[in-house]
């Protein structure tokens, strides 16, 4: 695309060398030949990259200051809202092309991702979700990063999905990204809220802060907008096309008959007055939330109701979301995201309704984390826990003995610390005994753990199958799958 065809898009004037545009940077380093530079203010401000840039090639620099520099320049209000047009309109307006259903809120968002594609899939849908395990098309992985990706990954995936044939892309919706403003001029089909609890104060210092972005946001939107009723914030979401789901307060969408066992959950949930029986591997209350917002959001998408029931109920699980592992002696072991006080408080609770014998809980808050979540955490663990085992979980440049005093502050069970985590997970398979649960929570599926600067490679996931595979002297694929619920 010309450079000057690209600005018009933008409205932004440009009278000066025109050439063809290569890509839109705003990391000096990733520069090329024809490239836009834009210059964002962030933990590094990107103006004092602008000459690396320029040496490197690009043939424009966005700024908000009128940097000096041998190449034309657009001077802007806010370089990092203007990212997301110019990568909108580079990548050829894709989003525009394809069905978008946001799900955003502070849990359930992946959760709701798998089982409203499962829906989409069963019925005939090509679909995608783009979220905090990547962009994936079926069991293909096309891109892993951060939940919501910067805006030129972000549109750069929209037009791929849109020439694979994908029409619905189903994304976690971050309050970052939203404040980011990575999702101006997208357009949204539907948009899902499932609740909003204590997370991410490092970033929006108070829940205020944080509520206002997220339903400010969902209110500038012209969508169907599908919101947990029993949320204390939803309350504030307006529109002409509100729908509700919820087990407490009067909803479009209520379940009834609700059956809940670490096998699975059975329940009849009537959706707009659509019956839909289901019966799904997934478990726990918090599900049965998760799934009634798939499903409304399913019929409000006009999905036949067999398949909507088939979506659900052939789902086995949801990679790094409550992964069940059978062991002899009526052992079990779970791995978790649960990464937020809420989510300890419902993965956790579940887990002591099902089980008899001992939990044993391993776990570790971010370095970034403040100090009130770590106590809080460290509280609902004990509260549910007979042993807790302390390790990294994203620690970074913070002190692991300052982290863990925090965490242990209210915690009255004996806890273990163990910065290696692979270590401490192989701590906790030599203290389980008969009927014991070990839980492992924070990471799920993620591939590695930040420790001082450094993504260090690490999966809970594998290192649990790791420890089986020793146990029991199975391969994957030769046995292991025989006790992966």
């Amino acid at each position: 695309m010309k450079l000057s065809q690209l600005l018009k898009k933008c409205n932004i004037d440009y009278t000066e060398k025109d050439v063809e545009v290569h890509g839109i940077v705003f990391d000096s380093r990733k520069v090329k030949r024809n490239d836009i530079f834009v210059a964002i203010k962030g933990s590094l401000d990107g103006n004092d990259y602008v000459s690396q840039a320029v040496d490197n090639g690009a043939c424009l620099i966005i700024s908000e200051e009128n940097i000096d520099c041998s190449v034309p320049k657009v001077i802007v209000e806010n370089s990092r809202k203007m990212l997301s047009p110019l990568s909108k309109h580079f990548y050829g307006d894709c989003c525009d092309k394809l069905n978008i259903i946001m799900v955003t809120g502070t849990n359930g968002k992946t959760s709701i991702t798998y089982i409203l594609q499962s829906i989409l899939s069963t019925s005939g849908i090509n679909c995608a979700i783009m979220g905090t395990n990547g962009v994936l098309v079926g069991n293909r992985q096309l891109y892993y990063g951060l939940t919501t990706p910067d805006p030129v990954d972000m549109h750069y995936y929209f037009k791929v999905l849109y020439d694979m044939g994908v029409t619905h892309v189903i994304m976690e919706t971050s309050a970052h990204a939203i404040a980011l403003h990575k999702l101006d001029g997208i357009t949204p089909k539907a948009i899902i809220y499932t609740n909003l609890t204590n997370e991410h104060l490092d970033y929006f210092h108070t829940m205020q802060e944080y509520s206002h972005t997220k339903v400010d946001y969902i209110n500038s939107l012209d969508c169907i907008k599908i919101i947990n009723i029993d949320d204390t914030y939803s309350r504030y979401i307006v529109g002409d096309e509100v729908v509700s789901y919820g087990l407490i307060n009067p909803s479009d969408t209520f379940a009834i008959n609700i059956e809940n066992s670490i096998a699975g959950l059975k329940f009849c949930a009537n959706v707009m007055d659509n019956i839909i029986n289901i019966s799904s591997k997934l478990c726990g209350l918090y599900n049965v939330y998760n799934i009634m917002a798939s499903i409304t959001c399913a019929v409000c998408l006009n999905i036949d109701i067999p398949s909507i029931e088939k979506g659900v109920n052939n789902l086995l699980n949801i990679p790094g979301r409550f992964n069940k592992y059978l062991l002899d002696l009526n052992r079990i072991v779970i791995v978790d995201f649960a990464h937020t006080p809420d989510g300890f408080e419902k993965v956790l609770s579940e887990i002591k309704s099902f089980r008899s014998g001992r939990i044993i809980t391993i776990f570790g808050c971010v370095g970034y984390s403040d100090s009130n979540k770590r106590k809080l955490m460290g509280e609902i663990a004990s509260k549910y826990s007979d042993e807790i085992i302390l390790t990294v979980d994203n620690i970074n440049y913070q002190n692991f003995n300052i982290v863990n005093k925090d965490i242990k502050t209210n915690i009255n069970v004996p806890v273990k610390e163990i910065f290696d985590r692979k270590v401490a997970i192989k701590y906790g398979f030599e203290q389980m005994k008969a009927n014991d649960t070990l839980v492992i929570l924070g990471k799920g599926c993620e591939t590695s753990n930040l420790i001082n600067g450094v993504k260090v490679p690490h999966n809970d996931i594998e290192e649990v199958e790791h420890n089986i595979e020793i146990q029991y002297n199975v391969k994957k694929g030769a046995g292991i799958e025989d006790i992966i619920v």
